[in-house]
């Protein structure tokens, strides 16, 4: 059990979980899709959710890390590095462009995430404009990173996926995992009940309650004579 634990988190720091730059370009992509907002808790007080306390952001990392089988990793290059960092790469790539063609609409904050590149300096209305962007394909596909280069129908897809992969984690019991949550999932526990489950008013799992459902009628097998 314990070297199985410890394999997995030998996993987790081969790959762009605790890399500064893929957290900060994460963190920024689900500052820029999930508002803050606000929710009554049971006593009837009124608190503010900041979306990156939720921890959505390494869910996403998780996610893209470990959700390829090694057959496709190696299809698409990825053996030496990981699906989040080539991402995080991907959206730092198309940031420059929109940068460099002069059609930012405001000033870069380098600041904002510690440790991010283009994508990150942008503030949220930019960052939204450069997803839309690569979702339309308006870039230079020959100079984007692998496995991406030259590669219009994963761009699209990714697109696609970064935003489901974003409510996902929000609406998940990822959050809750606490300590728990970098794990392998077999290790891991809810330590409070979800904050998206509160908000979307889900009551949580029913594993199934014994009930009475007819009765056992039993036929009697009836051979032919042979």
């Amino acid at each position: 059990m314990i070297p199985k634990l410890f394999k997995g988190m030998n996993n987790i720091l081969q790959n762009g979980i605790f890399d500064l730059h893929t957290q900060a370009t994460f963190q920024a992509l689900v500052h820029a899709i999930i508002p803050n907002t606000l929710w009554i808790t049971t006593s009837g007080v009124i608190e503010g959710i900041e979306r990156l306390d939720l921890k959505v952001y390494e869910y996403i990392i998780w996610t893209l890390d470990y959700s390829l089988a090694i057959p496709i990793k190696r299809q698409l290059n990825l053996i030496n590095t990981s699906m989040s960092k080539s991402t995080a790469q991907l959206l730092d790539a198309a940031a420059s462009q929109l940068i460099w063609s002069g059609q930012v609409k405001s000033p870069l904050n380098g600041w904002a995430f510690l440790g991010g590149g283009s994508f990150a300096a942008l503030l949220r209305d930019d960052r939204l404009r450069v997803i839309a962007f690569l979702d339309q394909l308006k870039i230079n596909l020959g100079s984007l990173p692998i496995p991406y280069q030259n590669n219009p129908g994963l761009i699209r897809n990714m697109m696609d996926v970064l935003s489901q992969l974003t409510m996902f984690g929000y609406y998940s019991e990822w959050n809750a995992y606490g300590t728990t949550r970098l794990l392998p999932p077999d290790y891991r526990q809810i330590e409070y009940f979800p904050v998206g489950w509160i908000q979307s008013g889900y009551p949580g799992p029913a594993f199934g309650y014994r009930d009475l459902r007819g009765f056992l009628v039993d036929f009697p097998h009836k051979e032919g004579n042979s």
